[in-house]
C-alpha cells in the first residue's frame, strides 16, 4: 500500500539495521526494560507462519509498525493485532490507519469470518479513537496476564 508520503509493506528480511530501527521504534510503545529486538528475534517473528510484521516507511526510514498474529481454536479462527506504533513526528498523517487497514485486509483475505482483536491502554486516546473509527468495538473482558521472569 502506498500513500503520498509513506509506503506500507510486509517485512520479509531480518536485516540488523531494520532490527535496530524497529527496536528504537518500540521505545515509543514499550520503554525499557524490555527484551531488545535483535536480528535473531526479528527473524523468529518474520519466519513464523502465524505472524506478519507490517512496516510503514518514509524516505527509506521505518516510521511505524504493527504485528498481525493468527491462531485457530476449536471455536474460531482469530487474529490479534499487536504493537501498533508510529514515530511521534508522523502521528496524525494516517500512518497508523494505513497499517491497521492493511492488517485488516490481510486477515479478511485469509479468513473472512475470523475475528480480529486488539488491546489499547486507556491513556492512548488517539489510538482508541482510530480503532473505533475502523469498526472495532470495545469488548468487555478481563484480561489476565502472567508475566515472564525478568
Amino acid at each position: 500500500m502506498h500513500n503520498a508520503d509513506f509506503a506500507i509493506r510486509v517485512l520479509e528480511v531480518a536485516d540488523p539495521e531494520v532490527a535496530r530501527e524497529l527496536d528504537e521504534l518500540m521505545e515509543h510503545l514499550a520503554p525499557a526494560p524490555r527484551p531488545r529486538l535483535t536480528r535473531e528475534r526479528l527473524e523468529r517473528i518474520i519466519s513464523s507462519p502465524y505472524a506478519t510484521l507490517f512496516v510503514a516507511e518514509l524516505e527509506g526510514r521505518i516510521v511505524g509498525s504493527l504485528t498481525l498474529q493468527r491462531y485457530t481454536t476449536p471455536v474460531a479462527d482469530k487474529f490479534w493485532i499487536e504493537d501498533v506504533v508510529t514515530l511521534p513526528e508522523v502521528r496524525g498523517r494516517g500512518v497508523g490507519r494505513a497499517l491497521l487497514k492493511e492488517a485488516i485486509r490481510m486477515a479478511r483475505q485469509i479468513t473472512p469470518e475470523g475475528t480480529i482483536y486488539l488491546t489499547s491502554n486507556p491513556h492512548r486516546t488517539a489510538a482508541r479513537e482510530l480503532y473505533r473509527s475502523e469498526g472495532f468495538e470495545q469488548y468487555e473482558t478481563g484480561v489476565f496476564r502472567l508475566p515472564g521472569k525478568q
